[in-house]
């Protein structure tokens, strides 16, 4: 009979924990963090969570709070850094973003000056980011930062923390005029 309950919540679990993983970043993670020079980490999701209650105790009222307030939604944590020459090929931080593209991934922010390339991308449904993932690769200087994330982190939230924060650095770039709404009869 315990047999038969451990497989049937198996059985249901699966495919969670199925949605729960990226092969992608895995891959990639796996692949490189083993190199000579590369420092890496892995956290669980209850460390960060309760680094962030650590930590909300000694920051004053404001932003602090709230911004360590979204660390709850936050579970684990894959962190590789180098800075002694590593360079990750090209072709594998393209392919990455490819696969990454491939997994419903979608890209938030992306900037490339010289050799340097920095790549912020989010798995989002209905509102929520699930993961986040960050990549920093400098060819001519042979740094390298990467960081997964598992999140739960609703777009709302995060919304108005940046908001509240960027208030006075978030200015229109050009004034769009509104236009009045036409009537059309049928």
């Amino acid at each position: 009979m315990k047999n038969n309950l451990l497989l049937v919540f198996l059985l249901i679990l699966l495919p969670g924990l199925a949605m729960s993983q990226n092969r992608a970043l895995n891959k990639f993670y796996r692949q490189h963090k083993r190199e000579a020079g590369v420092q890496n980490v892995k956290l669980p999701g209850w460390v960060i969570r309760l680094g962030s209650k650590i930590a909300k105790k000694h920051v004053d009222e404001g932003s602090g709070k709230e911004a360590l307030g979204l660390a709850k939604n936050f579970g684990k944590v894959k962190f590789m850094y180098s800075e002694d020459g590593v360079k990750i090929p090209a072709e594998h931080v393209k392919k990455l973003h490819q696969d990454l593209l491939d997994s419903h991934f979608d890209d938030l922010i992306m900037i490339r000056e010289g050799g340097m390339n920095l790549q912020i991308m989010v798995e989002e449904y209905g509102g929520v980011i699930h993961n986040l993932f960050m990549i920093y690769n400098d060819s001519e200087e042979g740094e390298m930062f990467f960081l997964s994330a598992k999140a739960n982190l609703s777009l709302k939230d995060l919304s108005k923390l940046l908001k509240k924060e960027m208030k006075d650095k978030l200015e229109p770039i050009f004034d769009v005029d509104e236009e009045e709404p036409v009537e059309t009869a049928l």
